[in-house]
């Protein structure tokens, strides 16, 4: 149960304002990585809606992380 519970929350969908926020982000400079190809996935929800699924934010987020513990 609990991977299929993974499975949902991964496919859920981040509105993009909500995921720059969750970055501590302006969506002008979440947008400029996604446009060159340095950030999470977006997705075109609607004509004038873009989103990212939690899955591919959490991944993305991953990617950046600095080594070196403290």
């Amino acid at each position: 149960m609990a991977e299929k519970n993974h499975a949902i929350t991964a496919r859920h969908v981040v509105p993009f304002q909500s995921a720059a926020r969750e970055l501590g982000l302006s969506p002008a400079t979440l947008r400029r990585l996604c446009k060159e190809g340095i950030g999470p996935t977006l997705l075109q929800i609607s004509t004038r809606r873009l989103g990212v699924r939690r899955g591919d934010l959490d991944a993305w987020v991953k990617t950046r992380e600095v080594g070196g513990q403290r």
